[in-house]
């Protein structure tokens, strides 16, 4: 397998992670406002979250196929809290942009 082709199998699993923690995300915020919250529904709501957590890892742990992926990882690593916040990250993200041509 490639890495482009395991790269968008990876980013594929991330997005459909994505997709249903933002389908419990809305049933936990409707739950909320008409105040039928449920200690169920709050425990899948805290939870859901590490499998998306779990698939961006898998995806950063691929070869990065391109500067987009690259660029996405930089940007995974700073809204980690992995990369210091002084402003390299977004020097470093803006080169992979400028180098892309999206600059």
């Amino acid at each position: 397998m490639s890495d482009r082709t395991a790269w968008e199998e990876a980013a594929a699993a991330l997005r459909r992670e994505q997709e249903r923690d933002a389908v419990i995300n809305a049933r936990y915020k409707q739950a909320e406002a008409d105040g039928t919250l449920t200690d169920q529904l709050g425990e899948e709501w805290s939870d859901s979250i590490g499998p998306v957590g779990q698939a961006e890892w898998a995806l950063f742990a691929i070869p990065a196929p391109d500067l987009a992926a690259l660029e996405w990882k930089l940007t995974l690593l700073r809204n980690s809290g992995m990369l210091d916040d002084d402003g390299q990250a977004e020097r470093v993200i803006a080169d992979v942009r400028l180098l892309a041509g999206e600059a």
